[in-house]
């Protein structure tokens, strides 16, 4: 047996050993990225090296709602009545205050790329889509704050004015594609005239490329490419890689350029293999890709002296500057390289009932409606905002959707189940007084001309013209009301149209009852009203009104598939890699 097992071994070494990633690699750097943008709550960012626009365009994606509004636009609860009696237990903090992910709420987004190609990728995905045709079967994010992309074609040795004092800049998988003439620029640039709130780099680890191979595996047995610079005799994962650093290489390379240019630097490795190393050695070699975050100091740290040694942005600028003027004069015999070219210009705007909520009574009637038009009596709150109609009521501020429900008469906020309270996304909305009760009969049927009797329970009527497969009961995967919008929230960005007359915020929003009542209602108490005796039942005010549109579930992710030669080892996405030179 002993000669077999030698043999084995043998042909193992011969051969590399399998490495999967999951999530892949290049999803792992952007969720990485993503999450220190939301973090930080970054608005404005320069991706340099975009490429066909795989971080653009998540960036690109509204957040669901808006960030909390201020206390003069929906003020705290009133406290109790008496100091004897404990606060409600049902009204909360606002709905951004709780732990969870963050939303971005990016203003601009510049992008940066040498190739023209990829940014022709790059500007069909940052473009603002098509408004959708009116339809009960559409769901799509409104979007309550605007934002501007610009795309520019150039070299990152290039300065561009625009890009001075921009908040963040990423960085993802460019530096090790620069050649040695562009390498010097990027830190002078980058953190010197630019000089960034924030840069994110990642890169290529070497260090990891062991994992490959067995420990006393030939050199043949490393299938990679040489390093083109013949500099090294490393075997690098793309053939368009200057360099791969080693992890002593990385650090030393983080701890410079932190010094010289005044940040703190902060830096890991990211993508481990799923399958663990036969031998031994993940702690050892780390991950896949080295990434690093450049912080610039607080000033607030500096109370009445700046210590010396730490640069203003003044400094870092005028000191950058010069290093690329001295640079230009080496390579390019004092000329400036040509100017970025602005590829397009995206503007994204707002929908129009931004910041301007409807009284609560008509958000809870919304509210109701939309549930009746469904035939539920209980829906969870995330659900529920994600129809078009109820955000665009509360003005994009999904706090006024959760103090609607709490002060409503007609609605419930159950936070708990089974006297354990549950996290925010499952909270759910009940229609008082309909738990175990028929729900209004309303034909689902928007094409169908046809009133269902008041009487009428059955609810399987169905029109002459339907067919199969259409219609808000379709069982294809397009209208599943569950579909994920994804890790980095890459979901539809439609419907920012004018949906009609903008109900603008009443007023000063007091704080007594008696200026939150509307004429021709009676007091629900705590600013509510009801409909007084004389006017018109819900029921026969619906019944001259069309429904409420139905959504439709969310668009699909677009996958988009590149024929560069730039992919391939370095564990990117089927598309071109972040290149700037």
């Amino acid at each position: 047996m002993a000669p077999i097992k030698e043999i084995v071994l043998e042909e193992d070494d011969e051969t590399e050993l399998e490495v999967y990633f999951y999530p892949e690699l290049h999803l792992q750097r952007r969720i990485w990225i993503l999450d220190t943008l939301r973090r930080e709550n970054i608005t404005k960012v320069l991706d340099v090296g975009c490429g066909e626009g795989s971080l653009l365009s998540p960036l690109c994606q509204p957040a669901p709602w808006l960030s909390a509004p201020p206390p003069d636009r929906l003020p705290p609860p009133p406290p109790p009545a008496h100091a004897w009696e404990p606060e409600s237990p049902l009204l909360s903090a606002t709905f951004n205050s709780i732990d969870g992910i963050k939303n971005l709420h990016v203003e601009l987004i510049h992008g940066l790329d040498i190739s023209p190609t990829d940014l022709e990728f790059a500007i069909n995905t940052t473009r603002p889509p098509e408004p959708l045709p009116p339809s009960a079967y559409t769901l799509s994010l409104t979007r309550f704050e605007p934002t501007d992309v610009k795309l520019w074609e150039g070299g990152l040795e290039t300065i561009n004015e625009e890009f001075v004092g921009i908040e963040c800049i990423v960085s993802t998988e460019v530096i090790e594609h620069l050649s040695t003439e562009t390498f010097p620029y990027f830190a002078p640039i980058l953190l010197g005239v630019y000089h960034p709130e924030f840069l994110l780099v990642t890169t290529p680890s070497y260090t990891f490329n062991a994992r490959f191979t067995a420990p006393d595996a030939p050199a043949s047995a490393r299938k990679g490419y040489s390093d083109p610079t013949k500099r090294t005799d490393r075997i690098f994962r793309h053939p368009d890689h200057k360099f791969e650093w080693t992890r002593e290489e990385f650090e030393a390379w983080v701890d410079e350029t932190a010094k010289e240019w005044g940040y703190e630097a902060k830096w890991t490795s990211i993508g481990r293999s799923v399958e663990k190393d036969p031998y031994g050695r993940d702690e050892e070699l780390g991950g896949a890709s080295f990434v690093v975050e450049f912080r610039k100091p607080d000033d607030g740290h500096f109370l009445k002296r700046r210590p010396a040694g730490v640069l203003t942005d003044s400094e870092r600028e005028r000191r950058g500057r010069e290093l690329v003027s001295r640079l230009n004069q080496t390579n390019n015999n004092g000329v400036e390289s040509p100017a970025h070219k602005l590829a397009a210009h995206h503007h994204h705007p707002a929908h129009p009932s931004a910041k301007n909520p409807l009284p609560f009574p008509e958000i809870a009637s919304t509210v109701k409606n939309k549930m009746d038009f469904y035939r539920e009596f209980i829906f969870r709150l995330s659900e529920l905002w994600f129809e078009a109609d109820v955000a665009i009521a509360c003005g994009g501020w999904i706090e006024f959707l959760v103090r609607t429900v709490e002060e409503s008469p007609e609605l419930i906020l159950k936070k708990e189940e089974n006297g354990i309270k549950t996290a925010r996304d499952q909270w759910t909305v009940e229609i008082a007084g309909r738990a175990g009760g028929l729900l209004s009969s309303r034909n689902l049927w928007l094409d169908a001309d046809v009133e269902l009797e008041t009487n009428d329970t059955n609810f399987d009527y169905i029109p002459d013209d339907w067919t199969p497969d259409q219609g808000p009961l379709s069982l294809d995967d397009s209208t599943d009301l569950d579909e994920s919008t994804g890790a980095e929230g890459d979901i539809s960005l439609n419907n920012s149209e004018d949906e009609g007359e903008s109900h603008m915020w009443s007023g000063n929003f007091a704080h007594s009852a008696s200026h939150w009542e509307e004429p021709g209602v009676k007091g629900w108490g705590g600013g509510w009203g009801v409909p007084d005796e004389t006017g018109s039942s819900d029921d026969e005010a619906e019944s001259t009104k069309k429904p409420p549109t139905a959504p439709n579930p969310g668009s699909k992710k677009i996958r988009h598939v590149a024929s560069s030669s730039t992919a391939g080892w370095d564990g990117d996405e089927d598309e071109s890699d972040d290149t700037t030179s």
